[in-house]
């Protein structure tokens, strides 16, 4: 019977550190969960086979090399597809029948972190599931068969002729575009796929991949990661720049001034266009994001609902609710217009791509038709995890007095100029507070009633507010 370290089981996904003497999810750990991955799929799902990729990190290769073991040794078929984006996984288990996935990436995280992103086609296997893959493990009730390995050859060109067709090719306005890939696995697939769309590349940032990430992290949310890319694009002159995290499921965005736009907001301009084709069509978003997103869907005669952070919980709602787009604060863009509703960096930037050259303006005017209220970032406390719901229970009863309290994620403080959240990641042991208003005056006041009630539970680390 194998014993794996609990922590490697998160709620969306399964990932920790990979090298280094204190290395959990190693190679052995790799092959039990493979080998219980393959048991759920034939014991629950009822499939017998796997696509599986991997990414650029220095432990990819012998941690995809071991959960395929796992997978064939519980009797499940596996095709590889080797060096590819997260995206390519989803498309392929979708493509193959609705087959079971596996994307063995770290996505934004350190070098010397990894993990497994899973799959049953495009619905994302989390939560619960995740569990039930662990206790199998500790049960020791694994199949035992002899599954089939081969390799698709033909995984990269497969999934490039359809997105080309997906995006509208530009037969007027020709776009100046910068791609920055953070040294992930989107640089392999973005230059192609951008000219393909009938644009120009007029730079490619970091687009070789490197498991070091030696020019900056991989994530496109963060403001540092994307100065780089704001200063090439002023450089060359161009209308846009794209950037892309590790694994390519997320993106960004710089104008042609350089300056980032917020991912709610790129989110806001996709729905609203979207909705020019599909009218009365409906959107979901996760608690972070701006009233601006919500507000602009219902302007332009869309639905909007809110759902808790964390992608495979914003796409099981797409689906409850028939959403035909989706999205996070952190980037995720889930697109089910012609598409099958997954977060494909790659898709969203060409999209975002289309409805520029389309609409005539530059990105920036874009951005400027929609209204602009004060958001301040994102702001991470420590908090232990056994007393996150505590803190966050104990804080909504003390502000009920000062507005609408809604409960879809830890709870957001709805109040008359503006709103703020509180909720327990879902990952580390942290609590996400963020605050948004008519002025910076409202969102400053909004963030002091928070602050003043969180002084009541001093496990916080209230110095991260101030």
């Amino acid at each position: 019977m194998t014993q794996l370290d609990h922590k490697l089981f998160k709620k969306y996904d399964i990932r920790g550190k990979a090298s280094g003497d204190e290395a959990r999810l190693t190679p052995e750990a790799a092959r039990a969960i493979g080998r219980s991955f393959g048991t759920y799929l034939q014991m629950v799902e009822e499939r017998d086979t796997v696509v599986i990729g991997r990414d650029n990190r220095a432990s990819s290769h012998s941690l995809q090399a071991a959960i395929s073991e796992g997978l064939l040794a519980s009797g499940c078929s596996v095709i590889d597809i080797g060096l590819v984006a997260t995206p390519l996984v989803y498309w392929h288990a979708v493509h193959y029948g609705d087959i079971g996935g596996v994307m063995v990436t770290g996505s934004h995280l350190p070098a010397d972190q990894n993990g497994f992103k899973l799959c049953l086609g495009a619905r994302p296997i989390y939560g619960d599931a995740l569990h039930v893959i662990r206790r199998l493990i500790e049960n020791g009730r694994l199949y035992t068969g002899s599954g089939r390995l081969s390799v698709d050859q033909s995984a990269y060109s497969r999934y490039v002729n359809d997105l080309g067709w997906r995006v509208k090719k530009s037969d007027g306005r020709r776009l100046k575009v910068v791609i920055d890939a953070g040294n992930g696995m989107g640089g392999i697939f973005a230059p192609t796929l951008v000219e393909n769309w009938g644009h120009e590349v007029v730079a490619k940032l970091y687009c070789e991949p490197d498991a070091t990430f030696p020019n900056h992290h991989p994530n496109p949310q963060e403001p540092e990661n994307m100065v780089d890319l704001g200063a090439a694009v002023r450089e060359h002159g161009a209308d846009v720049g794209i950037a892309f995290d590790g694994d390519a499921d997320r993106m960004g965005a710089v104008d042609a001034n350089g300056d980032m736009i917020a991912a709610d907001r790129l989110l806001a301009l996709l729905a609203v266009d979207m909705l020019g084709r599909q009218a009365g069509a409906a959107l979901v978003a996760d608690v972070l994001c701006s009233q601006v997103l919500f507000d602009a869907v219902e302007a332009a005669g869309g639905y909007a609902f809110m759902a808790a952070s964390g992608h495979s919980l914003v796409k099981e709602a797409m689906r409850d609710k028939g959403a035909l787009i989706g999205g996070e604060m952190s980037g995720h863009i889930f697109l089910a217009e012609d598409y099958h509703g997954f977060d494909d960096g790659f898709l969203a930037a060409g999209r975002l791509l289309q409805l520029i050259a389309a609409s005539g303006a530059s990105l920036a005017e874009l951005d400027a038709q929609l209204p602009r209220l004060f958001s301040t970032p994102e702001y991470r406390p420590h908090c232990p995890d056994d007393q996150k719901e505590t803190v966050i229970a104990g804080v909504a009863e003390q502000l009920r007095e000062h507005g609408e309290v809604v409960t879809v994620d830890g709870f957001r403080l709805n109040c008359e100029n503006g709103w703020g959240i509180l909720r327990a990641s879902n990952t580390e042991p942290v609590l996400s507070l963020r605050f948004e208003g008519q002025t910076e005056a409202d969102a400053l006041a909004i963030k002091a009633l928070f602050v003043d009630a969180i002084r009541a539970y001093p496990q916080v680390e209230r110095r991260v507010l101030l």
